[in-house]
């Protein structure tokens, strides 16, 4: 049996090279050849860690916070300075629902289930017609557009802002600070200093003139002791939401015009829009790489001997390809929802029904306005250790003569 205690020797595969494989799967399956349902990888060069890639082994920790913490003062680890992670894994100060276990998480955690529980489906999903409307008018005399850049990142956080109650401005704002945060460019830990200012500046507006939106929501809830908590609250839930909901944009969208199966491009019944949405929180989920939880105890894991102390990201990616779960059926994600793509346990995404919407929307409202065509298969992957997602996602479609009407403000 290998030796599975992750070494400071190096060797490590880091996450970022599994993410941005060629083929992810075939990476996931390698790596689960050699080291079994968890393995020693690198969060980043010289950072050690384990990825969970067993779905049972995913699912314990996803559900047993008393072993598996999401605080990270349980984490043994010191990064360095410079390093990329602190926004994500070890910030300093937060006081979050993300960051929490226990009695402390469950009040942290009740104003965001409660918050996008009442949400009102109707204004949400008008709100989403309207910022994809004007995201396709302005460039749908063109004929080409790149999803990513253009569409799949904007709508995203447009509308995800826009349930908040920020405008557009504000919007683009948090956009690049998310950007950064999750490594994509930038310095994250000033990234998340410059957004929790923005953050806190819409909450002192807020309550000075209430709307209907999360943002009210979140401040007219008791548990919530001051206005730290309720800006660190949104932060993580904008970041979070925006990360899910672009890759998962990113995904349907290229699946749609590249599958025979969805493009139409054979014979029988052409498969849908929902199936392709299922379809995809299977075979690409939106965090391939869930972070993180720390030890708190030394325990085992699959064949690993985990130390207190270590740091666990939990490999959904890896789970919902599990050749013990998954199925070789051709119709197996159509309607089943038992990926774990939306986590389970008391961490689980508390937001999967607005989620849903706002993907459905985004790429219904493309895809039944413009005949696109994907002009360059090759895929160049963007470099994030969590998300699997394309830099671009170049097409072309018959231009519009006239950008169609922007819908009414909702």
């Amino acid at each position: 049996m290998p030796d599975l205690e992750p070494q400071r020797s190096g060797g490590r595969v880091a996450l970022v090279d599994l993410t941005g494989a060629e083929d992810m799967t075939a990476a996931l399956r390698k790596l689960q050849d050699q080291w079994g349902p968890v393995a020693p990888v690198d969060l980043e060069p010289g950072v050690p860690g384990w990825l969970v890639l067993g779905h049972a082994e995913v699912m314990e920790v996803m559900r047993t916070e008393s072993v598996f913490a999401r605080n990270p003062r349980h984490w043994r680890e010191q990064l360095p300075p410079q390093s990329t992670l602190h926004a994500i894994l070890s910030p300093t100060g937060r006081r979050n629902l993300y960051f929490s276990d226990g009695a402390e998480h469950r009040r942290l955690r009740l104003p965001v289930d409660e918050a996008f529980a009442d949400m009102d489906e109707v204004r949400t999903a008008a709100l989403v017609r309207v910022v994809c409307a004007r995201l396709i008018d302005s460039f749908a005399a063109k004929g080409s557009a790149d999803l990513m850049g253009e569409y799949a990142a904007a709508v995203s956080f447009l509308a995800v802002s826009g349930m908040f109650g920020f405008d557009e401005r504000q919007g683009v704002d948090l956009l690049r600070c998310a950007s950064e945060i999750f490594g994509h460019g930038g310095d994250p830990a000033s990234a998340l200093v410059r957004m929790d200012q923005i953050v806190m500046d819409h909450v002192i507006a807020t309550r000075a003139e209430p709307g209907p939106n999360l943002t009210t929501s979140f401040i007219e809830h008791p548990n919530f002791e001051d206005d730290t908590e309720i800006v660190h609250s949104m932060v993580i839930a904008i970041c979070a939401a925006n990360e899910m909901l672009v890759t998962w944009i990113a995904a349907t969208l290229r699946r749609m015009l590249t599958d025979p199966r969805y493009t139409g491009r054979v014979t029988g019944v052409r498969r849908g829009l929902d199936d392709a949405m299922d379809e995809t929180l299977w075979s690409e989920p939106p965090v391939a790489n869930l972070p993180a939880r720390y030890a708190v105890t030394d325990c085992t894991l699959g064949t690993a001997q985990i130390r207190a102390g270590d740091a666990i990201v939990m490999g959904v990616a890896a789970a919902n390809n599990d050749p013990r779960v998954r199925t070789s059926d051709d119709l197996f994600e159509a309607g089943n929802r038992s990926h774990l793509s939306f986590g389970v346990g008391p961490h689980a995404c508390p937001a999967k029904r607005p989620g849903r919407l706002v993907v459905k929307i985004a790429v219904e409202s493309l895809m039944e306005r413009l005949d696109l065509r994907l002009t360059d298969p090759v895929v160049k992957w963007a470099p994030s250790p969590w998300s699997r997602y394309p830099s671009t996602l170049p097409v072309t479609f018959t231009p519009e003569r006239q950008a169609a009407r922007t819908p009414a403000r909702v």
